[in-house]
């Protein structure tokens, strides 16, 4: 449930405390979402406590300083009482007090108050439980973080160039030349224990191999159904799989409509193993078998669960501070590297975050500045555990490998945000799309100082969310084998 949630109970909540504070939870139910107002009602919980252990007895400061974050919270958060947070007696009565040992006094508090505060108090237990899990993740994502990684592309430069190369050969003889993993894909970051669940969207299109596209359609939804990937055959309409719910179930793959493409495949929610992958590559497979691939306006969209970000805003700035500063990087591996000049499909629908200087001040505000149509969509970070993030600005694909760097990129941005500590080293100002000259054409190779260079940002980029060699070596594949990308006037 999270902070961020807005909970719901038949009760209406007011627990009433000795030093005055009534906290009430109006039937409708309490949004403890925006971060700034529960710092504030954390504060004067605080010096609650404080008049508590001194025997209901305040100074002055104690009591001006109530005062302040009670006005705070009618100012700047609209809560006035009877229909507000917190309800306590008039200025008036402090300033007649004019006494240290004045604590304000509460409200008449209802007949059937030891009912009610035993009910408010079970929603601040769950919220507190759920924080403290959080907390506890984010402590326990920092210890599995090793102290020195694998491999550093920062430091040894000459071991991403030799990556870099081999995958620029591969792709020159027409070989794979981004490997795909059937094991330990992720690095842990996508295990089903002590990892986080994911999923992807696969838009694609098909060729001329059928005259008629729905014959098309109709073999592929056929061939995911025999395959014991889907529960039926035929093609579902446009977002049915989130409207009917996700799963973990290897059979429910679902084949649906979209208005720009030909269709796209929803995967349920996946967890780094074989199996997974194995379901991955074979969908992949039966989309080419019958016509279908990416083109120039496909998307793909990879789904990141959030459940240990809670209601931490800065969780949410962190995850999109590291986006602003590499978008550049990112959309250069995010391009469909199968497109008419390698060229990236656009940002109509994947739009490139604006992240304010000033930073995140609310899980609103979040949702806000990361809205969906944007690179990164976080308009499901609520604060519970079934928040969860859609990275969109990937280009799409149907090789399986791409899709899988693709989801362990993000997976690596989102886990690198939540370890939290001091924010990640900032040697440039942000990289904002465009920041990079076109790299290379069909026939054309960096001299090795151009590639040093201009590698730079990537390599730091990898440092900064992998720590074993077999992610970074396979982010570096698609990096060799992708171009940055220069909008134009209208944006592309």
């Amino acid at each position: 449930m999270g902070s961020g949630s807005r909970i719901d109970h038949q009760h209406h909540l007011v627990a009433t405390t000795a030093a005055g504070l009534t906290i009430e939870a109006p039937a409708g139910g309490v949004d403890l979402m925006p971060e700034r107002q529960r710092e504030l009602i954390d504060q004067a919980l605080q010096i609650q406590t404080q008049w508590e252990a001194n025997n209901g007895q305040a100074t002055l400061e104690e009591a001006m300083e109530y005062w302040g974050l009670r006005d705070r919270l009618r100012h700047e958060h609209d809560l006035w009482n009877g229909h507000g947070l917190i309800q306590d007696a008039e200025r008036e009565d402090a300033e007649e007090q004019q006494s240290p040992a004045f604590p304000p006094r509460a409200s008449e508090p209802p007949a059937d108050v030891p009912v009610q505060r035993a009910a408010a108090q079970l929603v601040l237990d769950e919220v507190l439980e759920e924080h403290q899990a959080s907390a506890a993740l984010a402590v326990q994502a920092r210890d599995r973080w090793p102290a020195e990684p694998e491999i550093s592309f920062v430091e040894d430069f000459e071991a991403f160039r030799e990556i870099h190369d081999a995958a620029w050969n591969r792709e020159v003889r027409g070989e794979a030349a981004v490997p795909f993993l059937l094991e330990d894909a992720t690095g842990g970051l996508g295990s089903r224990e002590g990892g986080r669940g994911f999923g992807v969207e696969i838009e694609f299109d098909t060729d001329g191999d059928y005259d008629d596209r729905d014959e098309a359609m109709r073999a592929i939804g056929r061939d995911l159904h025999e395959a014991g990937l889907a529960r039926d055959s035929r093609q579902h309409g446009y977002h049915s799989q989130a409207m009917a719910g996700y799963t973990d179930a290897p059979n429910a793959w679902r084949l649906e409509d979209d208005c720009t493409v030909a269709g796209e495949i929803v995967s349920p929610i996946l967890y780094d193993d074989r199996q997974s992958w194995q379901n991955l590559a074979t969908v992949c497979e039966i989309v080419q078998r019958h016509g279908g691939g990416a083109s120039e306006r496909t998307g793909g969209h990879v789904h990141v669960g959030l459940h240990d970000y809670d209601h931490d805003v800065a969780n949410h700035h962190r995850l999109m501070q590291m986006y602003g500063d590499y978008e550049d990087v990112l959309f250069r591996l995010a391009a469909n590297r199968n497109a008419p000049d390698s060229a990236h499909r656009g940002t109509e629908w994947c739009e490139p975050n604006r992240i304010p200087a000033t930073g995140f001040r609310s899980l609103p505000d979040v949702q806000s500045g990361a809205r969906h149509g944007m690179a990164v969509n976080l308009t499901a970070a609520r604060g519970e555990r079934s928040d969860h993030g859609e990275f969109r600005l990937w280009d799409g694909s149907v090789d399986p490998a791409v899709i899988q760097t693709q989801v362990n990129l993000s997976l690596g941005m989102v886990a690198a945000a939540v370890r939290g500590g001091p924010a990640h080293s900032r040697h440039n100002e942000p990289m904002s799309l465009g920041r990079h000259r076109q790299e290379w054409g069909p026939d054309q190779r960096l001299s090795i100082p151009d590639l040093e260079a201009n590698s730079l940002s990537f390599r730091r980029f990898t440092d900064e969310i992998f720590n074993r060699r077999d992610q970074m070596a396979q982010a570096a594949a698609l990096y060799a084998v992708t171009r940055w990308q220069r909008p134009d006037s209208q944006g592309w």
